[in-house]
């Protein structure tokens, strides 16, 4: 555990010297400041709303990812063992830089929501591929608050598995749309997996989550309000996406809508305005996701946030006492 603590502290030190650097030299360079900012580029009722934020550089998921990819490698070296886990969630964060980077260079275009839930489905399918293939998915599943695990359909129970990955990055995208929301969500999210990690010793879940919840606190320092940077996808998409799969990995996927469920809710508050307009020609919310619909209605921002990290304190609360150690 002693050991967990000394990557925590160089995993925070370095992701917040990155930031300063990044927002200091690198986010006003001549590449980055020659279109809109990227996550200006939304809908005219939302940029109305945060007309003030169109100034702050985004991308600064690079650096979430960049420590997860630098302290995996140095922690393969050291432990003769290479991490797949850590290496694979990268994938989610070169997708999100993707989507960034085509946004910056060509304003409005980026990945389209096709293109975007393809390729989540893909990296999903990697995932449980390669957990499938480690032997760390057992035929066996444990649901919430019953205290024990149920035989299931392979098939079946690997499909659930990538709906779920597929969902959780989805969710935690689309949350990240207020100052610190999504960073605040996972880093409680993470401090769950940490301790769950530590109560059944697995060590693979267990150094990559600390990784993660220290570039996440270090990001939430610079992204809390008002914001000196967003992550962007390239940090929102791999958040959620490795949210997901540590619990897989964890033996506990079923509590992935437990502890995210702000930001599942967030997911389906888009699902039901969009099927709404599409059907009904009527709005469900004044708009989606629900954290622009509360800002619309008068909630400030900070309010909304705290808000919402206190009910995920909360969920991460009541998960505790419906798994079984």
């Amino acid at each position: 555990m002693l050991n967990m603590i000394w990557w925590f502290i160089s995993g925070l030190i370095f992701t917040w010297i990155f930031l300063k650097l990044f927002i200091d030299k690198i986010s006003k360079t001549r590449f980055f400041r020659k279109n809109e900012n990227i996550d200006s580029i939304k809908k005219p009722c939302i940029s109305e709303l945060h007309k003030h934020k169109a100034s702050t550089p985004s991308m600064g998921g690079i650096a979430i990812n960049l420590a997860l990819l630098v302290f995996t490698v140095i922690y393969s070296i050291l432990t003769a063992q290479i991490q797949w886990v850590g290496l694979i969630l990268l994938l989610f964060g070169m997708m999100g830089f993707i989507d960034d980077y085509i946004k910056l260079k060509k304003p409005r275009d980026g990945v389209t929501p096709k293109q975007k839930l393809l390729g989540q489905t893909i990296i999903s399918i990697l995932c449980v591929a390669y957990l499938y293939f480690s032997d760390q998915i057992l035929p066996f599943i444990q649901i919430p608050f019953l205290y024990d695990t149920f035989a299931i359909e392979m098939p079946v129970y690997l499909l659930l598995l990538v709906l779920l990955i597929v969902a959780s990055s989805n969710s935690v995208n689309i949350t990240d749309g207020l100052d610190g929301l999504a960073l605040g969500i996972c880093s409680l999210v993470l401090g769950f997996i940490i301790y769950y990690a530590c109560q059944i010793q697995d060590t693979e879940a267990l150094f990559v989550a600390v990784i993660l919840e220290a570039a996440c606190l270090a990001t939430l320092f610079f992204n809390r309000y008002p914001a000196k940077i967003f992550m962007g996808d390239t940090g929102s998409l791999m958040f959620g996406g490795a949210i997901a799969v540590l619990l897989i990995k964890l033996g506990i996927p079923l509590f992935i809508p437990l502890l995210l469920i702000v930001c599942m809710f967030e997911l389906i508050s888009v699902v039901l305005q969009a099927f709404s307009l599409k059907f009904f020609k009527k709005r469900v919310f004044r708009i989606a996701p629900f954290h622009h619909h509360l800002e619309k209605c008068g909630w400030k921002e900070t309010t909304i946030v705290y808000t919402f990290w206190g009910t995920t304190a909360v969920f991460c609360f009541i998960a505790w006492f419906g798994i079984t150690v």
